[in-house]
Formats: structure tokens, C-alpha cells, sequence
């Protein structure tokens, strides 16, 4: 299991923002590194979830609360 680096709140981004400021936040971590974001609940956790895995990341709810989530990724490529 791969230590957390860092947490990002993406809650103040609409699309396609939140998924282009995640992937600016992977961009520079080292394979094997994890981040967690947060996120608004309902289709953002969706499109951050497809979209990163997607670009080949490993993505998953990491934790649910009344109106974010957070998502844990770690970074693959």
C-alpha cells in the first residue's frame, strides 16, 4: 500500500475542471505515488473516476461524506 502524499479539495471546480486539475496534480508524482482528491458528490466522482482511469491511473472511492468524496489515486504511468 502506497503512502498518501497529498490531499487536493476539487470541490471549487465544475467540469471539466476538476478531472484537468487532478491530472495536473498526478502529472508530476512518481509511479507507485498516491494523492487523494475531493470532490463534489454526484457526477463529478463519476467523470474524475472514469477519466483518470482512463489515462491508466488507479482510482477509487476512498470515502463518502454528506456532499464530497474522496477519491484515492495512485498513479500507474
Amino acid at each position: 500500500m502506497s503512502i498518501v502524499i497529498e490531499t487536493h479539495n476539487l470541490t471549487l471546480y465544475g467540469c471539466p475542471m476538476h478531472y484537468i486539475k487532478a491530472r495536473e496534480f498526478i502529472r508530476p508524482m512518481a509511479v507507485d505515488e498516491t494523492v487523494l482528491l475531493e470532490v463534489n458528490m454526484g457526477d463529478a466522482v463519476d467523470e474524475v473516476l472514469t477519466s483518470l482511469r482512463h489515462d491508466g491511473q488507479s482510482c477509487e472511492v476512498e470515502s463518502e461524506e454528506a456532499s464530497t468524496v474522496l477519491i484515492r489515486v495512485i498513479k500507474r504511468v
